[in-house]
């Protein structure tokens, strides 16, 4: 089951106290809802500047981009470099599921 693929959460949040006490951070929710066994999850602490390189994004079978409460149109730097990770991820025919993100 699950036969060795890999996936990254791309947390966009900060993790509440009570998610931290529950699940240790929104990456433990998403672990604990989608992972099959043999599988391997990661997390980018993408609204912190944390994201993958361009050699990391190629190992990944697909990408979940979390929930935030900041605007997805914003200008911010980090979501302006995640749109740019996304175009690429979408160039690149990697699944992505993503979460409820801001001003939709």
């Amino acid at each position: 089951m699950g036969g060795g693929k890999r996936f990254a959460v791309l947390l966009c949040a900060e993790d509440s106290e009570y998610v931290k006490k529950r699940y240790g951070g929104y990456y433990g929710v998403f672990v604990e809802m989608l992972a099959e066994e043999g599988e391997t999850w990661d997390v980018f602490r993408v609204a912190n500047g944390e994201f993958p390189d361009d050699e990391q994004v190629d190992r990944f079978d697909g990408f979940v981009i979390t929930g935030s409460c900041n605007d997805a149109h914003g200008n911010d730097a980090w979501i302006c470099r995640l749109v740019s990770l996304l175009k690429k991820l979408d160039s690149l025919n990697k699944k992505v599921l993503g979460i409820c993100f801001g001003h939709q």
